[in-house]
């Protein structure tokens, strides 16, 4: 509560607070961060570095945090993800992805039954026995890129789905299938 996010570029929607409470949590000093379309204003930039230190990835150069909106999402981002190595997996990125609905197995009404949306059956290390969640909006190319990292573990990255006030945590660990609906 009272969370004041920075505006979004030329006035657009700001930040969501699940995704900006996340950056505070996890940005400090040493992180570079690379915010994407609508969230790529200076505001939000001066906002991150004021309260964490944190400094915008230089181009070319890998960045620790990667933050886009799922309507925004184009290949050469998620592409450009650390994805770490055997020796050194804690090299890998960090995706937060922004999305318009978040919703577990258990609560179908937070989702618009017309929008575009995946349903991703989920399971590892923290899940008892699976776990349903559905994200709207975020390209099925993207979860097939994401599916076809699992052989590499530990290789990869860690996701993080923010949606308003709620947000879902999806470590390289988490086993994931594609849900047909």
């Amino acid at each position: 509560a009272g969370l004041q996010v920075p505006t979004a570029r030329d006035g657009q929607q700001p930040m969501a607070e699940a995704t900006a409470a996340l950056l505070l949590t996890l940005l400090d000093a040493e992180c570079t961060l690379r915010l994407h379309g609508s969230l790529a204003s200076d505001a939000a930039l001066t906002w991150l570095r004021f309260h964490t230190g944190a400094r915008q990835a230089l181009p070319g150069e890998s960045a620790a945090f990667t933050v886009v909106r799922a309507a925004e999402m184009a290949p050469s981002q998620w592409e450009a993800i650390d994805l770490g190595s055997d020796e050194a997996p804690q090299r890998g990125g960090t995706l937060i992805i922004e999305v318009s609905g978040l919703a577990g197995a258990d609560e179908p009404q937070r989702m618009a039954a017309t929008s575009p949306r995946t349903t991703l059956r989920l399971r590892g290390p923290g899940i008892e026995d699976e776990h349903l969640l559905t994200v709207s909006h975020v390209p099925e190319l993207f979860w097939r890129y994401r599916l076809g990292l699992s052989p590499r573990y530990p290789q990869g990255f860690e996701l993080f789905l923010a949606s308003g006030h709620r947000l879902a945590a999806l470590p390289r660990s988490t086993r994931m299938a594609l849900e047909e609906v």
